[in-house]
This record gives structure tokens, sequence and C-alpha cells, in this order.
């Protein structure tokens, strides 16, 4: 897995080369959770500039029994190893911490990850790209800024949503760390299972080229890559042989799990494919012979009403439908079609689907719009999902596929979800339904 340190640093202002740091904090993070952290004030043994006083809040006397670089230079060594620095504007950053370690006598040296360049990239409509404006659009909450610990904060945050805009994963393939490589191809799984979460997301395995050659979403992350590591199938001996890197992105949610699969998959060509794991079977109408059928979604052109993950599940689905429908043993099968499939058609035209997110503090949200599946997201607050240009700009695109939408259909079937929530034009959020 990658790990990132998220960092901000203020200094004291004047000519290049000659600042000094006086505030820095540190986000260990590893795609998925935060790791570690770190912050001090410094004192920077000489003055700061008033204008940076009036900017930061911070005063010479706030930082003259502030620790010295020195006394924190093993600390910041320590939570950025092997780490990719990533800060908004991170040259500046970098070149502060390379600048004080130059004069301690030691070359530090780590890659750097610019989420201003990302921002520009994977947010092309915003207005403005400066943090405070960017967090607003984004709805992310704003504390102490143009303190390290505020900034530090947002530029994680940020750095959140822009893993989940990249859907083509051009992140994780450009600047994945290798793994460290044994001899023995068991201690290399061993070692690179270790890593992974017990979490619900997606998993993605990158090869010696730092190329993808597999992906897919898990319920738990961690049993799904160990299924693949012990299993003797053809194409999950070449994984073994082949994988040298695993990230990992939680979702929190199966279904956005599912959803970015198939997106990935789609748009990266020559994966190794395995067996499906989840929802093998699907529930189909057969018209030629007025009855409904069970049967494997790989094996069956039409589109499924429903999908399941087995035969049994299935035929109880179709006894439920029947009872809940009061459905007449002898109406004509295109009938009872008719009335299945108004009963597993979304509840409004209009729909926010509200789900687990990464973490405790956040939710997840699906939104359909006229019909037909726009996006997903993630929040932390609920103003987030309600403005509605706050919502677009957390939004990530999702193909209006069948398939997508039957997946859908079946996870509202299961009532899998927290909340569904029901909007218009003119009131963005208008109802819950549950």
């Amino acid at each position: 897995m990658t790990p990132y340190a998220i960092i901000d640093i203020e200094a004291t202002g004047g000519k290049a080369g000659t600042e000094k740091i006086i505030d820095i904090f540190i986000y260990r993070f590893d795609g998925n959770e935060v790791l570690d952290q770190f912050g001090s004030r410094v004192n920077p043994q000489r003055s700061i500039d008033k204008y940076v006083q009036k900017l930061t809040g911070i005063t010479e006397k706030m930082v003259k029994g502030a620790p010295k670089f020195y006394e924190l230079a093993k600390r910041i060594i320590e939570i950025t190893e092997n780490c990719i620095i990533v800060g908004h504007g991170v040259d500046f950053d970098y070149r502060m911490l390379r600048q004080e370690f130059r004069e301690l006598g030691y070359n530090y040296e780590r890659k750097t990850l610019d989420t201003l360049d990302l921002s520009k990239k994977l947010l092309p409509d915003a207005e403005s790209y400066s943090l405070g404006k960017l967090s607003k659009s984004l709805g992310i909450p704003v504390n102490f800024r143009h303190t390290a610990e505020g900034d530090t904060r947002i530029t994680l945050e940020l750095f959140k949503i822009l893993l989940q805009k990249d859907v083509k994963n051009e992140i994780m393939q450009s600047y994945a760390i290798d793994s460290h490589k044994s001899r023995k191809q068991i201690s290399k799984l061993l070692h690179l299972e270790g890593e992974l979460p017990n979490e619900t997301g997606n998993f993605y395995f990158l090869n010696s080229d730092k190329k993808l050659i597999f992906t897919s979403s898990a319920k738990n992350i961690r049993n799904d890559v160990n299924e693949i590591f012990t299993s003797n199938g053809k194409n999950e001996k070449r994984l073994q042989s082949q994988v040298q890197e695993i990230t990992t992105e939680l979702t929190g949610s199966f279904l956005i799990a599912i959803l970015k699969e198939n997106q990935q998959k789609k748009a990266t060509k020559n994966l190794i494919q395995l067996r499906k794991k989840y929802f093998l079977y699907g529930l189909f109408i057969n018209l030629e012979n007025n009855e409904f059928i069970v049967e494997k979604v790989d094996n069956y052109p039409k589109q499924p009403l429903l999908l399941f993950h087995n035969k049994r599940k299935a035929y109880r689905a179709i006894q439920e439908l029947h009872h809940s429908l009061q459905i007449d043993t002898n109406l004509p099968v295109q009938e009872k079609a008719k009335l299945i499939r108004k009963k597993l058609a979304f509840p409004a035209k209009n729909l926010i689907l509200v789900d687990k997110g990464r973490n405790s503090q956040e939710k997840s949200f699906i939104e359909i719009n006229d019909g037909k599946l726009k996006a997903y997201g993630f929040f932390t607050l609920f103003n987030q999902l309600e403005n509605d240009e706050i919502r677009q700009n957390l939004r990530i695109s999702l193909p209006n596929s069948a398939h997508n939408k039957t997946l859908i259909k079946t996870f509202l079937h299961l009532h899998q979800f927290l909340h569904i929530i029901t909007f218009d034009d003119e009131n963005p959020v208008k109802i819950p339904i549950i």
C-alpha cells in the first residue's frame, strides 16, 4: 500500500533561502485512514515578518519557547519514512524541509505529489484552486486557516476526494511504492496480505512495472485477497506470480465498491479475469415459455430483474415478490412481469441513496436523476448533500448502464441503504423515505 505524508508548513517569510519553519503538521495516511500524526510550533531563531504574523496569527512570542527544528528532525524523518509528501503547492513545503535538513547536514529526499496540480486535472470546473476557495466549493470544514494543522486537515480531506475522482487510478499507478521483495513466493504473498484491511472496498494488483493487472471489489478486502493467494486456479496462479504491489481503497458501501470495479474494468484493457464471486445468478423473465427463471448471468443474454449470490436466494425472492404483490398464479406472465417490474422500479425519478462511508464520521451517496444513474460520492456533513452546488463538486460520474441500474435495484430490494431521499429542482433534498 502506498503511504502518504500530508503536510503543511508555515514559515517566517523573507528572502528565499533564508526563511525558517515556524509551524508544521503532518498526517501519515495510507489512502484509507490516518495512521499517525505530528505537529508542532517551531522556534525559528529569527524574526517573523509582520505580514506572516497577521496571516497566520503566530507571533514571535508564541514560538519563543517552542522546540527548535533539530529537536523535531528525527520525528519528522520517522513519520515521513517511505512516504510520498503531499501538499497544496507542495514545492514550498518540500523546499523548506530540505532546506532545514540541509542545515543539519542531512540529505532529506522524498517523492512529492501536489494537490494543486491534481485539482486542476481532476476538478477542471472549479472556479478557483486556492485551498480556501476549493475547500468551500467542496463543503470541506475550514478551521484555523493558515495554520499548519488547519491547512493540513483541509489538504487531507481534499486529497481523499481527489483519490476518489481519480477513477483511472493514475495516482496509484504513478506513485505506487514497491513492496518488500522476498526470494520465496510465499513470503512475498504473506507480506502483501499482511498490510490489508478487513474492510469493504476495492483492491488493485500491480506488477513490477506498476501496471494494473487485476482489480476487484470486496466486502472484506483481506479475506478476498487471501482466497486468491491460496487458490490453485490458473488465473489465480498468474496473479500470485505477477503481483508486486497491492493498493486498496475503502468505500464502506459494498455497492459503490462493485460500481467502481465495473468502471475500472471497462477503462483498463488486458486485466486478468477471475470467476465472479458475487451476484452469479440473475432472475429473468422468459416470455417464450411464460415463466420466471434463475440462470447464471454469464449464460443468459437478457438483462436480469435482480441479481443474487445463489439460486436459493433467487427462488426465495420470487416467492416473496408473488406474496407481497398477491399475484394470481393464473395471471399471464406478461402481467406478472409488469407488476414485478413496477415493484422493483426506483421509488422516485430523483433519488439520493445514502450508505455507509469509509469511516464512522462519513457516509456515501449515490445519485439518480430523472431515473438515470448519475454519480456517487462521500460526505461528512449533511449540508454537503443538501447543497446542490457542493454536491455537484463531490460527484464522481457513473455510467447509466442497465447492469448498474440492476445492481442498485438489487440493493434496494435487499434494503441495503441507510436512507433513501427524494429531491427535485426546487428542493434538492426533500423527503427522507426511510
